[in-house]
Formats: structure tokens, sequence, C-alpha cells
């Protein structure tokens, strides 16, 4: 990590087709800063696309953590909202350049086994950004959902690794392991500068927005037991 003079320099990216990322990372930066704000500082949340246009700006001059939290759409593709930022990514790598140099990142994934692409984009995206250069502090976190294991208890964990990372501020400079880990299956992708996969025939952001509706069905099940499961218990026993 390239140490600041101040607190530790943090950049949340997310990517999701329903929405549901956004609100979980937002909802881990409040906690960051109500209990760790001395020692790190959320500078900014954005969409994936939003990142991209500001890419050139994403180096150790002006932040010293990189955490992302995406999910994959359909055949493995990056979320809506989100291609762009992977497609500077696979430019970026490709150019040998290592624009990323001097940055830490972590990643974390969300998705279900159900699908045979699970956590593509996550493990892209990790696999990405140290090829760009960036050190990885942390090895990836992949969140299924069809799994028993209680989400809301592995998304704290995890939460809390990262803020002790940052607080910590070790002057390292090889990544805690690689991107294989915990799982290495995926499927390439060859983007266009508009974030599709060339000739994926979805490019037409009607179409992609028509089946993001069904979805956000699902995803509203999964908002309501991230978020609103506190409220009823609490509820039920006032």
């Amino acid at each position: 990590m390239c140490k600041s003079t101040g607190p530790t320099r943090v950049l949340i990216v997310w990517g999701s087709e329903t929405n549901q990322t956004q609100n979980l990372m937002q909802h881990v930066a409040k906690d960051w800063k109500e209990n760790y704000g001395k020692d790190f500082e959320v500078l900014k949340i954005i969409e994936g696309n939003a990142a991209s246009k500001e890419f050139e700006d994403i180096n150790s001059s002006n932040y010293d953590m990189l955490v992302i939290g995406s999910s994959s759409y359909g055949d493995g593709d990056a979320p809506s909202g989100f291609g762009k930022f992977l497609f500077k990514l696979y430019e970026a790598a490709k150019s040998g350049e290592n624009p990323l140099n001097g940055i830490d990142h972590c990643v974390i994934g969300f998705g279900s086994t159900y699908y045979e692409t699970f956590q593509n984009c996550p493990r892209l995206v990790d696999k990405l950004l140290g090829e760009c250069g960036s050190r990885r502090c942390l090895e990836r976190v992949e969140i299924d959902e069809m799994s028993e294991d209680d989400i809301d208890e592995q998304v704290k964990t995890w939460s809390e690794d990262v803020a002790k990372i940052c607080a910590k501020r070790a002057n390292e400079t090889e990544s805690v392991c690689e991107w294989t880990k915990p799982e290495d299956g995926i499927v390439d992708k060859k983007l266009g500068p508009d974030g599709f996969e060339m000739g994926d025939g979805l490019q037409d952001s009607s179409t992609r927005l028509g089946i993001s509706a069904g979805l956000g069905l699902v995803g509203a099940g999964l908002y309501y037991y991230l978020y609103m499961r506190n409220a009823v218990e609490e509820e039920s026993t006032a």
C-alpha cells in the first residue's frame, strides 16, 4: 500500500443488476465511518460505469485502497452499469503499464451457485486488478445465496477484515494470494468500449433493462433478507 500522510484513502466501486450491492456497500461504508473514521476514509462510493469515466484518476496519487463489490449477470457478464469499468481493466491490463501500482485491492462477490458462471465477474475483476499492478491484500470473498451460511455474518466478517487492513497500513508489496483463491473458474469476456460483450445481442439498453426488471424481484428478496430482517425481529420482541 502506498502510504499517504493522512488516513487510508478508500475508493469503493460497485456493480449490481438490482442495486442491492450498492445498498450493501453503502451500509459497510457507514459502519467503517462510525467505527474506524480516524484510520481510513471512504472518499467515494461509485458505480462501475461512472468509475470508468475517471479511470485515469484511480491511482496511488489519489487512493490507497480499492474495494470492489459486484455480482455477475447472464453468462457471467458484468452487471448493468459495471461493464465499462471491466472494459477499462481489460485494456489497462493489456497495456502492461501497471497503472494501479501502489494501490491495494480486495473484492467481494455476490451470486448463486445455481448458475454455472457463479462469481465470474468478481473473479475477472480480481484477476485484472492484479494484472494492472494492484496488490491483493485480502483473499476474495464469494457470497453464495444458496448457502445455508448467514450472509450478514459473512459480510460483517469481511468488512472487519478490510477495516483491520486499512487501519494497519502495512507497507507490503506482495499479494497475499493469487486471484485463483478461493476458486479459479472463469469465462473470459471480449468487451467493447460500451461495456457489453461484443455480439452478445443485448446491447440495446431497453432489452437489458427489461430482463433486469424480472431479476429485480429476486433482488428485492435478498434486500429483505439483508436489511429488513433485523427490523422485523426487533418489532416482534417489542
